[in-house]
C-alpha cells in the first residue's frame, strides 16, 4: 500500500534533521498529499531521504507533528511502548506514594497534541490534534491498562483544538466514575469533577510551588490572587499564616474552596473569600498591603500572534501588584502562557516593578516539576514560569 508523502523544502529538511522540532509549517512543504487531517504521513526530503512520519493537516498552519523519526510508523504497540516509557520515567522520579501526576505531557512525551493527568484510579486527557482524535478510543484503552486505571475520562477544548477544524468533547472513553470525586494531595483532600472544573480537574503543575508557599507563610498576612479552588490558600493556613485572603472572579470556584476549608478541618476564621475581577481589583488600588502575595492568573497569550499584547498585560498586573506587597513581602508570580518565554516574563516583571518604583531580588524560580518534563528539542513545552521575589 502505498503512503501518504510529504516532501519537504531542502532547506526545511535540513533545519528537522538538525534540531528535530516536532512541529513543520505549511510554508516549509515542497510537497503535500491529498489527505485528510489526522493523516500519518511519510516525511522525506527533496533528495529522497527518509525523515520520520507526521500527523498531518492540510489546513492547519502547523501543517506536521512529526511522531517518529524512525523508519517504521508509529502503530498502537509503539504508542503502547511510549507510554509505557512515560509512565516508568514518572515512577522512577516522583515519590512513590504520589498518586497524581502528569503522565503525558504533549510533544514533550512525543505526543503531539496529547495530554494525560492521572488521579490516582481515574485517567483525564485532553486531545487537541486530529491524529490522536482518530485513534482516541484504542488510545484510552491502552493508558488505562498501563495505569491500572479504573476509568479514562476525555476534556477536550480551546484554541489549538478549534485551529484542527475540532469540537469540544467530553466524556468517558473508558470504564465510567462518579464526579466530583475526592484526591490526596500532600495531605490535603480535594474535590474535582473533571467534567466542569478547569482543564483536566486540577493544577497539578503547582505542586512543589504549594509546599513553597505553605513553608514560607508562617505569620504572614496571605493575599491568593486567581485562587481557583484554592491550593495557595490550603497550603498557607496550614502553613500557619496570621490571615489569608482568597480572590477569584468564580463563585463556583470559591465555593469549593469554602468545602475543603471544612473538609480539612482549618480555621476559616483566619480565612477572607472576595469574588472579583482581580484585574478591576487591582485597577482600584486597595488601601492595603501583605507580606505575601501570590500572582497566578491565567493564560494571557494563547497564540502567537498574542504574546506582545501578554508581555505588557503583565507588566501592567505586577505594576499594580506590587503596590500591594508590604516592604520586606514576597511575591510569588507565575505564567502560564506557552508562548511568552522565561526571559520575556521575568522582563515584564521587572519593568512592572520599575514602573511601580519597586526593586526586587529574586529568590528562586519555580516550574511544572518533573512530571512535566521539557524536551530540550522543543523549549516551548516550559510554558510554566515562577518566580518568589523579595520586595525590600
Amino acid at each position: 500500500m502505498h503512503e501518504p508523502e510529504v516532501i519537504l523544502k531542502a532547506k526545511r529538511a535540513d533545519i528537522l534533521l538538525s534540531y528535530r522540532h516536532p512541529w513543520v509549517f505549511s510554508k516549509g512543504m515542497a510537497r503535500k498529499p491529498e489527505a485528510p487531517a489526522g493523516t500519518q504521513v511519510k516525511v522525506t526530503s527533496q533528495n529522497g531521504k527518509h525523515l520520520g512520519w507526521a500527523f498531518y493537516h492540510p489546513r492547519n498552519p502547523i501543517a506536521l507533528r512529526m511522531i517518529t523519526f524512525n523508519e517504521a510508523p508509529m502503530d498502537m504497540a509503539a504508542w503502547r511502548a511510549r507510554v509505557e516509557g512515560a509512565w516508568n520515567m514518572r515512577r522512577s522520579v516522583l515519590a512513590p506514594d504520589r498518586k497524581n501526576f502528569r503522565l503525558i505531557h504533549g510533544e514533550n512525551d512525543g505526543f503531539p497534541g496529547l495530554t494525560v493527568d492521572v488521579f490516582n484510579k481515574l485517567v483525564c486527557l485532553q486531545i487537541t490534534t486530529s491524529g490522536f482524535e482518530k485513534i482516541k478510543h484504542e488510545l484510552a484503552a491502552c493508558i488505562a491498562e498501563v495505569c491500572g486505571a479504573d476509568a479514562v475520562y476525555e476534556r477536550s477544548e480551546g484554541h489549538a483544538r478549534k485551529q484542527e477544524g475540532l469540537a469540544t468533547a467530553r466524556g468517558f472513553l473508558y470504564g465510567e466514575m462518579a464526579f466530583p470525586m475526592s484526591i490526596e494531595e500532600q495531605g490535603f483532600l480535594h474535590s474535582i469533577d473533571p467534567s466542569a472544573d478547569q482543564k483536566t480537574g486540577f493544577f497539578l503543575d503547582q505542586h512543589f510551588q504549594r509546599q513553597w508557599v505553605g513553608n514560607q507563610a508562617r505569620n504572614r498576612s496571605v493575599l491568593d490572587l486567581f485562587c481557583y479552588t484554592g491550593g495557595f490558600t490550603l497550603a498557607a493556613l496550614r502553613g500557619g499564616a496570621k490571615e489569608v485572603q482568597s480572590m477569584d472572579v468564580s463563585a463556583r470556584a470559591l465555593a469549593r474552596l469554602k468545602e475543603s476549608l471544612e473538609v480539612n478541618g482549618l480555621d476559616a476564621s483566619a480565612h477572607k473569600m472576595e469574588e472579583a475581577d482581580i484585574f478591576n481589583w487591582l485597577k482600584n488600588k486597595p488601601q492595603r498591603t501583605w507580606d505575601l502575595v501570590i500572582l497566578d492568573p491565567p493564560s494571557l497569550a494563547k497564540s502567537i500572534g498574542a504574546a506582545e499584547k501578554a508581555k505588557k498585560a503583565y507588566r501592567s498586573l505586577h505594576r499594580s501588584v506590587c503596590d500591594h506587597v508590604a516592604p520586606g513581602g514576597l511575591l510569588v508570580t507565575f505564567s502560564c502562557s506557552g508562548v511568552v518565554s522565561g526571559e520575556d516574563f521575568k522582563r515584564s516583571v521587572f519593568l512592572g516593578l520599575r514602573d511601580a518604583g519597586r526593586e526586587g531580588l529574586r529568590l528562586t524560580e519555580f516550574d511544572a516539576g518533573p512530571d512535566h518534563p521539557v524536551n530540550l528539542c522543543f523549549p516551548e513545552g516550559a510554558y510554566l514560569k515562577g518566580m518568589a521575589i523579595y520586595l525590600p
